[in-house]
Protein backbone atom coordinates (compact mmCIF):
# COMPACT_ATOMS: atom_id res chain seq x y z
CA UNK A 1 0.00 0.00 0.00
CA UNK A 2 1.47 3.39 -0.98
CA UNK A 3 2.05 5.85 1.84
CA UNK A 4 0.22 9.15 1.80
CA UNK A 5 2.29 11.98 3.28
CA UNK A 6 1.35 15.32 4.75
CA UNK A 7 2.57 18.16 2.50
CA UNK A 8 5.29 20.28 4.11
CA UNK A 9 3.23 23.44 3.69
CA UNK A 10 0.51 21.91 5.85
CA UNK A 11 2.95 21.25 8.67
CA UNK A 12 4.35 24.76 8.35
CA UNK A 13 0.86 26.27 8.36
CA UNK A 14 -0.04 24.51 11.57
CA UNK A 15 3.22 25.52 13.22
CA UNK A 16 2.53 29.15 12.31
CA UNK A 17 -1.02 29.01 13.68
CA UNK A 18 0.25 27.53 16.91
CA UNK A 19 2.80 30.31 17.32
CA UNK A 20 0.30 33.08 16.68
CA UNK A 21 -2.68 31.67 18.63
CA UNK A 22 -1.39 30.08 21.85
CA UNK A 23 -4.47 31.09 23.84
CA UNK A 24 -6.75 29.42 21.29
CA UNK A 25 -4.91 26.14 21.71
CA UNK A 26 -5.09 26.15 25.48
CA UNK A 27 -8.85 26.60 25.32
CA UNK A 28 -9.52 23.86 22.77
CA UNK A 29 -7.44 21.06 24.31
CA UNK A 30 -9.55 19.04 26.76
CA UNK A 31 -8.05 17.86 30.03
CA UNK A 32 -9.44 14.42 30.88
CA UNK A 33 -9.79 13.17 34.44
CA UNK A 34 -9.75 9.41 35.22
CA UNK A 35 -13.55 9.26 35.52
CA UNK A 36 -13.90 11.13 32.20
CA UNK A 37 -11.64 8.58 30.52
CA UNK A 38 -13.67 5.67 31.87
CA UNK A 39 -16.89 7.20 30.60
CA UNK A 40 -15.53 8.04 27.14
CA UNK A 41 -13.67 4.74 26.68
CA UNK A 42 -16.96 2.82 26.70
CA UNK A 43 -17.47 3.92 23.12
CA UNK A 44 -14.33 5.74 21.97
CA UNK A 45 -10.54 5.55 21.91
CA UNK A 46 -8.61 8.38 23.59
CA UNK A 47 -5.22 9.79 22.53
CA UNK A 48 -3.94 11.85 25.46
CA UNK A 49 -0.70 13.72 26.04
CA UNK A 50 0.64 14.18 29.59
CA UNK A 51 -0.60 17.60 30.68
CA UNK A 52 2.29 18.23 33.05
CA UNK A 53 4.76 17.83 30.20
CA UNK A 54 2.86 19.56 27.38
CA UNK A 55 5.40 21.65 25.51
CA UNK A 56 4.66 23.77 22.49
CA UNK A 57 5.84 21.23 19.91
CA UNK A 58 3.73 18.53 21.52
CA UNK A 59 0.71 20.80 21.23
CA UNK A 60 1.54 21.14 17.55
CA UNK A 61 1.43 17.39 17.09
CA UNK A 62 -1.72 17.00 19.17
CA UNK A 63 -3.60 19.66 17.23
CA UNK A 64 -2.42 18.32 13.88
CA UNK A 65 -3.62 14.83 14.74
CA UNK A 66 -6.95 16.07 16.10
CA UNK A 67 -7.77 18.54 13.34
CA UNK A 68 -6.26 16.93 10.25
CA UNK A 69 -5.28 13.27 10.49
CA UNK A 70 -8.30 12.26 12.59
CA UNK A 71 -10.52 15.29 12.10
CA UNK A 72 -13.25 13.14 10.53
CA UNK A 73 -12.87 10.21 12.93
CA UNK A 74 -15.55 10.40 15.63
CA UNK A 75 -14.33 7.22 17.32
CA UNK A 76 -11.10 8.89 18.53
CA UNK A 77 -10.82 11.70 21.09
CA UNK A 78 -7.73 13.87 21.66
CA UNK A 79 -6.67 15.78 24.72
CA UNK A 80 -4.41 15.76 27.77
CA UNK A 81 -4.26 13.94 31.09
CA UNK A 82 -2.42 14.49 34.36
CA UNK A 83 -0.37 11.32 34.80
CA UNK A 84 1.17 12.43 38.11
CA UNK A 85 -0.79 10.84 40.96
CA UNK A 86 -3.27 9.36 38.48
CA UNK A 87 -5.69 7.05 40.29
CA UNK A 88 -8.61 5.17 38.71
CA UNK A 89 -11.97 5.36 40.54
CA UNK A 90 -11.42 1.80 41.82
CA UNK A 91 -8.17 2.85 43.51
CA UNK A 92 -5.78 1.33 41.00
CA UNK A 93 -2.84 3.31 39.72
CA UNK A 94 -2.14 4.00 36.07
CA UNK A 95 0.33 1.40 34.85
CA UNK A 96 2.55 2.96 32.23
CA UNK A 97 5.03 0.06 32.17
CA UNK A 98 8.09 2.30 32.41
CA UNK A 99 6.86 4.86 29.86
CA UNK A 100 7.67 7.81 32.11
CA UNK A 101 11.35 6.95 31.81
CA UNK A 102 11.13 7.43 28.06
CA UNK A 103 10.87 11.18 28.38
CA UNK A 104 8.45 12.31 25.68
CA UNK A 105 5.43 10.10 25.11
CA UNK A 106 1.68 10.10 24.69
CA UNK A 107 -0.95 7.59 25.79
CA UNK A 108 -3.70 5.74 23.99
CA UNK A 109 -6.58 4.57 26.17
CA UNK A 110 -8.21 1.86 24.09
CA UNK A 111 -11.96 1.49 23.83
CA UNK A 112 -13.26 -0.83 26.53
CA UNK A 113 -14.77 -4.09 25.36
CA UNK A 114 -17.66 -4.36 27.78
CA UNK A 115 -18.28 -7.63 29.57
CA UNK A 116 -21.84 -8.31 28.46
CA UNK A 117 -21.78 -11.91 29.68
CA UNK A 118 -22.47 -11.13 33.33
CA UNK A 119 -25.34 -9.05 34.67
CA UNK A 120 -24.04 -9.04 38.23
CA UNK A 121 -20.56 -7.56 38.43
CA UNK A 122 -19.20 -6.34 41.79
CA UNK A 123 -18.92 -2.58 42.15
CA UNK A 124 -15.15 -2.92 42.44
CA UNK A 125 -15.00 -4.66 39.07
CA UNK A 126 -14.85 -1.47 37.03
CA UNK A 127 -13.61 -2.11 33.48
CA UNK A 128 -10.34 -0.27 32.90
CA UNK A 129 -9.14 0.51 29.37
CA UNK A 130 -5.87 -0.91 28.17
CA UNK A 131 -3.13 1.66 27.67
CA UNK A 132 -0.57 1.88 24.88
CA UNK A 133 2.32 4.37 24.87
CA UNK A 134 4.25 6.01 22.06
CA UNK A 135 7.68 7.54 22.54
CA UNK A 136 7.99 10.84 20.67
CA UNK A 137 11.05 12.43 19.13
CA UNK A 138 11.57 16.18 19.32
CA UNK A 139 11.56 16.49 15.53
CA UNK A 140 8.42 15.36 13.75
CA UNK A 141 9.02 14.72 10.06
CA UNK A 142 6.35 13.45 7.66
CA UNK A 143 7.69 9.92 8.09
CA UNK A 144 7.47 10.17 11.88
CA UNK A 145 3.95 11.56 11.63
CA UNK A 146 3.02 8.62 9.43
CA UNK A 147 4.35 6.27 12.11
CA UNK A 148 2.30 8.05 14.78
CA UNK A 149 -0.86 7.83 12.68
CA UNK A 150 -0.31 4.13 12.05
CA UNK A 151 0.24 3.57 15.77
CA UNK A 152 -3.09 5.23 16.51
CA UNK A 153 -4.78 3.24 13.73
CA UNK A 154 -3.49 -0.02 15.17
CA UNK A 155 -4.63 0.69 18.72
CA UNK A 156 -7.89 2.46 17.93
CA UNK A 157 -8.95 0.23 15.00
CA UNK A 158 -9.10 3.19 12.63
CA UNK A 159 -7.99 3.58 9.01
CA UNK A 160 -6.66 7.10 8.40
CA UNK A 161 -3.59 8.54 6.73
CA UNK A 162 -1.76 11.74 7.73
CA UNK A 163 -4.04 13.89 5.60
CA UNK A 164 -7.16 12.48 7.24
CA UNK A 165 -8.24 10.40 4.28
CA UNK A 166 -9.31 6.78 4.54
CA UNK A 167 -6.59 4.29 3.74
CA UNK A 168 -7.17 1.63 1.10
CA UNK A 169 -8.06 -0.81 3.91
CA UNK A 170 -10.44 1.76 5.35
CA UNK A 171 -12.17 2.22 2.01
CA UNK A 172 -12.51 -1.55 1.69
CA UNK A 173 -13.98 -1.84 5.21
CA UNK A 174 -16.44 0.97 4.48
CA UNK A 175 -17.50 -0.71 1.25
CA UNK A 176 -18.05 -4.01 3.08
CA UNK A 177 -20.22 -2.48 5.81
CA UNK A 178 -22.28 -0.50 3.30
CA UNK A 179 -23.00 -3.55 1.13
CA UNK A 180 -23.88 -6.32 3.58
CA UNK A 181 -26.40 -8.77 2.18
CA UNK A 182 -30.02 -8.28 3.21
CA UNK A 183 -32.89 -10.66 2.58
CA UNK A 184 -35.07 -9.32 -0.26
CA UNK A 185 -38.52 -8.36 0.93
CA UNK A 186 -41.65 -10.04 -0.39
CA UNK A 187 -45.05 -8.38 -0.56
CA UNK A 188 -46.56 -10.62 2.09
CA UNK A 189 -45.15 -12.23 5.19
CA UNK A 190 -47.53 -14.34 7.24
CA UNK A 191 -47.24 -17.12 9.79
CA UNK A 192 -49.25 -20.11 8.61
CA UNK A 193 -48.97 -23.86 8.69
CA UNK A 194 -45.99 -25.49 7.03
CA UNK A 195 -46.49 -27.42 3.78
CA UNK A 196 -45.46 -31.03 3.69
CA UNK A 197 -42.87 -31.59 0.96
CA UNK A 198 -43.60 -35.20 0.00
CA UNK A 199 -45.70 -37.21 2.42
CA UNK A 200 -45.38 -40.34 0.30
CA UNK A 201 -41.80 -40.80 1.51
CA UNK A 202 -42.47 -42.10 5.01
CA UNK A 203 -40.80 -44.80 7.02
CA UNK A 204 -42.94 -47.87 6.55
CA UNK A 205 -44.08 -46.93 3.06
CA UNK A 206 -42.42 -49.96 1.43
CA UNK A 207 -43.57 -49.18 -2.10
CA UNK A 208 -41.76 -45.89 -2.05
CA UNK A 209 -38.73 -46.94 -0.01
CA UNK A 210 -36.35 -47.35 -2.93
CA UNK A 211 -37.38 -44.06 -4.52
CA UNK A 212 -36.97 -42.23 -1.22
CA UNK A 213 -33.65 -43.87 -0.49
CA UNK A 214 -32.25 -42.77 -3.83
CA UNK A 215 -33.32 -39.20 -3.24
CA UNK A 216 -32.38 -39.30 0.45
CA UNK A 217 -35.94 -38.31 1.28
CA UNK A 218 -37.11 -37.55 4.77
CA UNK A 219 -40.03 -37.57 7.16
CA UNK A 220 -41.38 -34.90 9.42
CA UNK A 221 -42.41 -35.24 13.01
CA UNK A 222 -45.41 -32.97 13.55
CA UNK A 223 -44.26 -32.13 17.08
CA UNK A 224 -41.08 -30.50 15.77
CA UNK A 225 -42.43 -29.09 12.55
CA UNK A 226 -41.68 -25.44 11.85
CA UNK A 227 -44.82 -23.57 10.82
CA UNK A 228 -43.28 -20.35 9.52
CA UNK A 229 -44.18 -20.18 5.86
CA UNK A 230 -45.87 -17.79 3.50
CA UNK A 231 -48.50 -19.56 1.42
CA UNK A 232 -49.17 -16.62 -0.87
CA UNK A 233 -45.59 -16.01 -1.91
CA UNK A 234 -42.76 -18.46 -1.49
CA UNK A 235 -40.08 -17.79 1.06
CA UNK A 236 -36.88 -16.32 -0.24
CA UNK A 237 -34.32 -19.07 -0.71
CA UNK A 238 -30.57 -19.20 -0.31
CA UNK A 239 -28.50 -18.82 -3.42
CA UNK A 240 -26.99 -22.10 -4.61
CA UNK A 241 -23.62 -22.46 -6.28
CA UNK A 242 -21.77 -25.44 -7.74
CA UNK A 243 -18.25 -26.04 -6.48
CA UNK A 244 -17.11 -25.87 -10.10
CA UNK A 245 -18.36 -22.27 -10.28
CA UNK A 246 -15.90 -21.13 -7.60
CA UNK A 247 -12.78 -20.03 -9.43
CA UNK A 248 -10.75 -19.01 -6.38
CA UNK A 249 -10.85 -18.39 -2.62
CA UNK A 250 -10.88 -14.67 -3.43
CA UNK A 251 -14.15 -15.07 -5.31
CA UNK A 252 -15.84 -16.81 -2.37
CA UNK A 253 -14.49 -14.22 0.06
CA UNK A 254 -15.70 -11.28 -2.03
CA UNK A 255 -19.11 -12.68 -3.00
CA UNK A 256 -20.12 -14.29 0.29
CA UNK A 257 -17.82 -13.90 3.31
CA UNK A 258 -17.31 -10.14 3.07
CA UNK A 259 -21.00 -9.60 2.30
CA UNK A 260 -22.20 -11.82 5.17
CA UNK A 261 -24.24 -13.71 2.58
CA UNK A 262 -25.44 -17.29 3.18
CA UNK A 263 -25.06 -19.70 0.28
CA UNK A 264 -25.53 -23.41 -0.39
CA UNK A 265 -22.59 -25.13 -2.11
CA UNK A 266 -23.23 -28.31 -4.07
CA UNK A 267 -20.64 -30.83 -5.20
CA UNK A 268 -18.18 -29.92 -2.46
CA UNK A 269 -18.25 -32.97 -0.17
CA UNK A 270 -19.72 -35.91 -2.11
CA UNK A 271 -16.22 -37.33 -2.45
CA UNK A 272 -15.77 -37.53 1.33
CA UNK A 273 -15.13 -41.11 2.57
CA UNK A 274 -17.59 -40.30 5.36
CA UNK A 275 -20.55 -40.86 3.02
CA UNK A 276 -19.80 -44.54 2.52
CA UNK A 277 -17.76 -45.26 5.61
CA UNK A 278 -19.80 -43.80 8.49
CA UNK A 279 -22.47 -46.48 8.60
CA UNK A 280 -24.20 -47.41 11.82
CA UNK A 281 -22.26 -50.67 11.92
CA UNK A 282 -18.90 -48.94 11.48
CA UNK A 283 -19.57 -46.32 14.15
CA UNK A 284 -20.97 -48.96 16.52
CA UNK A 285 -17.93 -51.21 16.14
CA UNK A 286 -15.25 -48.50 16.12
CA UNK A 287 -16.56 -46.14 18.82
CA UNK A 288 -19.17 -48.14 20.70
CA UNK A 289 -17.17 -48.28 23.93
CA UNK A 290 -16.52 -44.55 24.31
CA UNK A 291 -18.59 -42.39 26.64
CA UNK A 292 -20.37 -39.46 25.07
CA UNK A 293 -22.55 -36.62 26.32
CA UNK A 294 -26.01 -36.53 24.74
CA UNK A 295 -29.02 -34.22 25.03
CA UNK A 296 -32.60 -35.41 25.42
CA UNK A 297 -36.11 -33.96 25.29
CA UNK A 298 -39.56 -35.50 25.18
CA UNK A 299 -40.65 -33.85 21.94
CA UNK A 300 -37.54 -33.17 19.85
CA UNK A 301 -37.57 -29.43 20.54
CA UNK A 302 -34.21 -28.09 21.66
CA UNK A 303 -33.56 -24.78 23.43
CA UNK A 304 -37.06 -23.40 23.10
CA UNK A 305 -38.33 -20.45 25.13
CA UNK A 306 -41.42 -20.96 27.29
CA UNK A 307 -43.23 -19.42 30.29
CA UNK A 308 -41.40 -19.66 33.55
CA UNK A 309 -44.74 -20.22 35.29
CA UNK A 310 -44.96 -23.86 34.12
CA UNK A 311 -41.76 -24.72 36.00
CA UNK A 312 -41.65 -25.97 39.59
CA UNK A 313 -38.27 -24.96 40.91
CA UNK A 314 -36.75 -27.50 43.27
CA UNK A 315 -33.21 -26.17 43.12
CA UNK A 316 -31.71 -24.62 46.22
CA UNK A 317 -30.21 -21.70 44.32
CA UNK A 318 -32.18 -18.74 43.07
CA UNK A 319 -31.22 -16.24 40.44
CA UNK A 320 -30.08 -13.07 42.26
CA UNK A 321 -32.74 -10.37 42.50
CA UNK A 322 -30.33 -7.81 41.05
CA UNK A 323 -29.97 -10.00 37.94
CA UNK A 324 -33.69 -10.71 37.69
CA UNK A 325 -34.42 -6.99 37.67
CA UNK A 326 -32.18 -6.56 34.63
CA UNK A 327 -33.90 -9.25 32.56
CA UNK A 328 -36.26 -7.77 29.95
CA UNK A 329 -38.29 -11.02 29.90
CA UNK A 330 -38.28 -12.29 33.51
CA UNK A 331 -41.36 -14.42 32.85
CA UNK A 332 -39.60 -16.54 30.21
CA UNK A 333 -36.92 -19.23 30.34
CA UNK A 334 -34.71 -20.91 27.74
CA UNK A 335 -35.26 -24.65 28.14
CA UNK A 336 -32.00 -26.56 28.06
CA UNK A 337 -32.41 -30.27 27.28
CA UNK A 338 -31.70 -32.99 29.79
CA UNK A 339 -28.23 -34.49 29.49
CA UNK A 340 -26.83 -37.95 29.99
CA UNK A 341 -23.47 -39.69 29.83
CA UNK A 342 -23.90 -42.82 27.74
CA UNK A 343 -21.89 -45.31 25.68
CA UNK A 344 -21.88 -44.42 22.02
CA UNK A 345 -23.18 -47.89 21.17
CA UNK A 346 -26.15 -47.40 23.52
CA UNK A 347 -26.84 -44.03 21.91
CA UNK A 348 -26.87 -45.55 18.42
CA UNK A 349 -29.26 -48.26 19.64
CA UNK A 350 -31.47 -45.62 21.23
CA UNK A 351 -31.60 -43.61 18.00
CA UNK A 352 -32.60 -46.69 16.03
CA UNK A 353 -35.27 -47.69 18.56
CA UNK A 354 -36.72 -44.17 18.51
CA UNK A 355 -36.79 -44.20 14.70
CA UNK A 356 -38.55 -47.56 14.63
CA UNK A 357 -41.12 -46.49 17.19
CA UNK A 358 -39.93 -48.94 19.83
CA UNK A 359 -39.15 -46.05 22.19
CA UNK A 360 -41.66 -43.22 22.42
CA UNK A 361 -41.83 -39.75 23.94
CA UNK A 362 -38.09 -39.22 23.83
CA UNK A 363 -35.61 -37.56 21.51
CA UNK A 364 -31.85 -38.07 21.76
CA UNK A 365 -29.28 -35.80 20.15
CA UNK A 366 -25.51 -35.79 19.93
CA UNK A 367 -25.04 -32.09 19.18
CA UNK A 368 -21.89 -30.01 18.58
CA UNK A 369 -19.74 -32.91 19.75
CA UNK A 370 -16.03 -32.27 19.14
CA UNK A 371 -14.71 -34.68 16.53
CA UNK A 372 -11.12 -34.02 17.65
CA UNK A 373 -11.95 -34.97 21.25
CA UNK A 374 -14.27 -37.95 20.75
CA UNK A 375 -13.70 -39.28 17.23
CA UNK A 376 -10.23 -38.06 16.14
CA UNK A 377 -9.78 -40.67 13.40
CA UNK A 378 -12.92 -39.43 11.64
CA UNK A 379 -11.06 -36.27 10.70
CA UNK A 380 -9.35 -38.33 8.00
CA UNK A 381 -12.72 -38.88 6.29
CA UNK A 382 -13.61 -35.19 5.93
CA UNK A 383 -11.72 -32.14 4.73
CA UNK A 384 -12.04 -28.40 4.95
CA UNK A 385 -13.42 -26.62 1.92
CA UNK A 386 -10.46 -26.17 -0.43
CA UNK A 387 -11.76 -22.77 -1.49
CA UNK A 388 -11.78 -21.64 2.16
CA UNK A 389 -8.64 -23.18 3.59
CA UNK A 390 -6.36 -20.70 5.41
CA UNK A 391 -8.75 -17.77 5.03
CA UNK A 392 -10.28 -17.77 8.53
CA UNK A 393 -9.14 -19.46 11.73
CA UNK A 394 -10.84 -22.80 12.39
CA UNK A 395 -12.12 -22.96 15.98
CA UNK A 396 -14.30 -26.09 16.20
CA UNK A 397 -15.13 -29.19 14.14
CA UNK A 398 -18.33 -30.85 15.37
CA UNK A 399 -20.50 -33.91 14.76
CA UNK A 400 -24.31 -33.75 14.92
CA UNK A 401 -26.30 -36.99 15.05
CA UNK A 402 -29.91 -37.79 15.95
CA UNK A 403 -32.96 -39.78 14.90
CA UNK A 404 -33.72 -36.75 12.72
CA UNK A 405 -36.93 -35.41 14.21
CA UNK A 406 -35.43 -32.43 15.99
CA UNK A 407 -36.09 -28.71 15.98
CA UNK A 408 -33.36 -26.34 17.16
CA UNK A 409 -35.12 -23.11 18.09
CA UNK A 410 -34.24 -19.60 16.95
CA UNK A 411 -30.70 -18.56 17.92
CA UNK A 412 -27.40 -17.33 16.49
CA UNK A 413 -23.82 -18.59 16.68
CA UNK A 414 -20.81 -16.22 16.91
CA UNK A 415 -18.91 -18.24 14.29
CA UNK A 416 -18.74 -18.40 10.53
CA UNK A 417 -20.20 -21.82 9.80
CA UNK A 418 -19.88 -24.46 7.09
CA UNK A 419 -22.68 -26.96 7.79
CA UNK A 420 -22.07 -30.17 5.85
CA UNK A 421 -25.01 -32.58 5.53
CA UNK A 422 -24.10 -36.28 5.43
CA UNK A 423 -27.52 -37.92 5.76
CA UNK A 424 -31.04 -36.62 6.07
CA UNK A 425 -32.17 -33.05 5.52
CA UNK A 426 -31.85 -29.82 7.46
CA UNK A 427 -34.26 -27.03 6.75
CA UNK A 428 -32.91 -23.79 8.13
CA UNK A 429 -34.87 -20.58 8.34
CA UNK A 430 -32.45 -17.67 8.58
CA UNK A 431 -33.03 -14.09 9.72
CA UNK A 432 -30.52 -11.35 8.99
CA UNK A 433 -28.41 -9.97 11.87
CA UNK A 434 -28.54 -6.28 11.01
CA UNK A 435 -31.21 -5.09 13.47
CA UNK A 436 -31.25 -7.45 16.41
CA UNK A 437 -33.87 -5.45 18.27
CA UNK A 438 -36.34 -7.13 15.90
CA UNK A 439 -35.28 -10.50 17.30
CA UNK A 440 -35.40 -9.08 20.86
CA UNK A 441 -31.87 -10.17 21.67
CA UNK A 442 -31.27 -10.24 25.42
CA UNK A 443 -30.21 -12.23 28.45
CA UNK A 444 -32.91 -14.84 29.18
CA UNK A 445 -32.88 -17.03 32.28
CA UNK A 446 -32.09 -20.68 31.66
CA UNK A 447 -33.81 -23.80 32.94
CA UNK A 448 -32.84 -27.42 32.41
CA UNK A 449 -35.03 -30.47 31.96
CA UNK A 450 -34.43 -33.42 34.26
CA UNK A 451 -34.83 -37.01 33.10
CA UNK A 452 -35.91 -39.91 35.30
CA UNK A 453 -34.24 -43.03 33.91
CA UNK A 454 -36.54 -45.34 35.90
CA UNK A 455 -39.84 -43.88 34.73
CA UNK A 456 -38.42 -42.53 31.43
CA UNK A 457 -40.12 -39.19 32.06
CA UNK A 458 -39.02 -35.57 31.83
CA UNK A 459 -39.66 -32.96 34.50
CA UNK A 460 -39.50 -29.18 34.67
CA UNK A 461 -37.99 -28.69 38.10
CA UNK A 462 -34.65 -26.90 37.74
CA UNK A 463 -34.33 -23.18 37.13
CA UNK A 464 -30.74 -22.03 36.69
CA UNK A 465 -28.88 -18.94 37.85
CA UNK A 466 -27.34 -18.59 34.41
CA UNK A 467 -28.74 -16.80 31.38
CA UNK A 468 -28.69 -17.48 27.66
CA UNK A 469 -27.27 -14.78 25.41
CA UNK A 470 -27.94 -16.19 21.93
CA UNK A 471 -31.61 -17.23 21.96
CA UNK A 472 -34.56 -15.19 20.74
CA UNK A 473 -37.71 -15.07 22.91
CA UNK A 474 -39.82 -15.08 19.73
CA UNK A 475 -41.52 -18.36 18.85
CA UNK A 476 -41.53 -18.14 15.07
CA UNK A 477 -44.13 -20.91 14.77
CA UNK A 478 -46.61 -18.77 16.72
CA UNK A 479 -45.14 -15.30 17.31
CA UNK A 480 -46.73 -13.03 19.88
CA UNK A 481 -46.75 -9.90 17.75
CA UNK A 482 -48.39 -7.85 20.48
CA UNK A 483 -45.36 -8.40 22.66
CA UNK A 484 -42.79 -8.63 19.87
CA UNK A 485 -44.21 -6.38 17.11
CA UNK A 486 -40.88 -5.65 15.39
CA UNK A 487 -40.54 -9.29 14.43
CA UNK A 488 -43.32 -8.81 11.86
CA UNK A 489 -40.91 -6.73 9.76
CA UNK A 490 -38.49 -9.58 9.22
CA UNK A 491 -38.30 -11.76 6.14
CA UNK A 492 -36.91 -15.28 6.58
CA UNK A 493 -34.52 -16.97 4.19
CA UNK A 494 -35.07 -20.68 3.54
CA UNK A 495 -31.79 -22.58 3.32
CA UNK A 496 -32.66 -26.28 3.03
CA UNK A 497 -29.73 -28.64 2.52
CA UNK A 498 -29.84 -32.25 1.37
CA UNK A 499 -27.19 -34.91 1.92
CA UNK A 500 -24.01 -33.92 0.10
CA UNK A 501 -24.69 -30.19 0.30
CA UNK A 502 -22.98 -27.51 2.37
CA UNK A 503 -24.48 -24.35 3.82
CA UNK A 504 -22.18 -21.43 4.43
CA UNK A 505 -23.87 -19.46 7.22
CA UNK A 506 -22.08 -16.28 8.32
CA UNK A 507 -21.74 -15.51 12.01
CA UNK A 508 -24.67 -13.98 13.90
CA UNK A 509 -27.35 -14.95 11.38
CA UNK A 510 -30.34 -16.05 13.42
CA UNK A 511 -31.54 -19.52 12.47
CA UNK A 512 -34.03 -22.20 13.40
CA UNK A 513 -33.14 -25.72 12.28
CA UNK A 514 -35.67 -28.40 11.40
CA UNK A 515 -33.94 -31.77 10.96
CA UNK A 516 -35.49 -34.68 9.09
CA UNK A 517 -34.10 -38.21 8.84
CA UNK A 518 -32.87 -40.21 5.92
CA UNK A 519 -35.39 -42.97 5.23
CA UNK A 520 -32.96 -45.84 4.75
CA UNK A 521 -30.73 -45.07 7.76
CA UNK A 522 -33.34 -43.52 10.07
CA UNK A 523 -30.97 -40.77 11.15
CA UNK A 524 -29.79 -37.23 10.51
CA UNK A 525 -26.05 -36.66 10.48
CA UNK A 526 -23.97 -33.57 9.80
CA UNK A 527 -20.58 -32.10 10.58
CA UNK A 528 -19.83 -28.43 10.82
CA UNK A 529 -16.76 -26.23 10.76
CA UNK A 530 -16.93 -23.19 13.05
CA UNK A 531 -14.49 -20.37 12.25
CA UNK A 532 -13.46 -17.19 14.01
CA UNK A 533 -15.90 -14.79 12.30
CA UNK A 534 -14.82 -12.31 9.69
CA UNK A 535 -17.58 -9.94 10.79
CA UNK A 536 -18.23 -9.72 14.50
CA UNK A 537 -20.01 -7.72 17.19
CA UNK A 538 -20.63 -7.59 20.92
CA UNK A 539 -23.55 -9.57 22.34
CA UNK A 540 -26.10 -9.61 23.75
CA UNK A 541 -26.48 -6.12 22.34
CA UNK A 542 -29.53 -5.41 20.16
CA UNK A 543 -28.08 -2.11 18.97
CA UNK A 544 -24.60 -3.41 18.11
CA UNK A 545 -23.78 -3.74 14.41
CA UNK A 546 -21.45 -6.05 12.56
CA UNK A 547 -17.93 -4.82 11.90
CA UNK A 548 -14.78 -6.35 10.52
CA UNK A 549 -13.04 -8.50 13.10
CA UNK A 550 -9.70 -6.83 14.01
CA UNK A 551 -8.06 -10.25 13.69
CA UNK A 552 -8.70 -10.02 9.95
CA UNK A 553 -7.68 -6.42 9.22
CA UNK A 554 -4.86 -7.89 7.14
CA UNK A 555 -7.49 -9.14 4.67
CA UNK A 556 -8.69 -5.61 3.91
Amino acid sequence: MAKATVPNYLLLTYLLIHLLLPSYLSETITLYKPEDILDAARSQCLVLFPHENLTKWKKDILQLLADVSFGNESSVLFGTVNTDNFIWPNGRELNLEGSKTMGNYFLIFKRIELDRTCLLLPETNIPIPSVATYNLTSFVSPDVLDDIVQFINTNCHTFRNEEGQLTVAGIHRQHILENLFKVPKTKENKNLDHKQEDESCMIGENDNAKKCENRDEHITNAKTQNKYVDTKSELQKCDRIQLSELSSPLQFFQEFVSLSKPVIITGAIKQWPAFTKWTRAFLHDRYGDIKIHIKMTSDGIYEGVEPKSIWRDESEKEIPKAVLEKLPYPDLVVVRPASREILFSDFLDLVENISQGKVKDISAYLEYSSIADYFPELQEDITEMEFFRNILELKHLNLWLSDGNTLGKLHFDPFDNFLCQISGVKELLLFEPHDNSKLYEAHIQEAVLSYNQSSHTFHRTTLLESTSMVMSPVDISDPDLKRFPKFADLQPLNCTIQAGEVLYMPAFWWHEVQSKPNVSEHRNMAVNFWYEPFLTREFPCPECSLDVNPKYFHLL
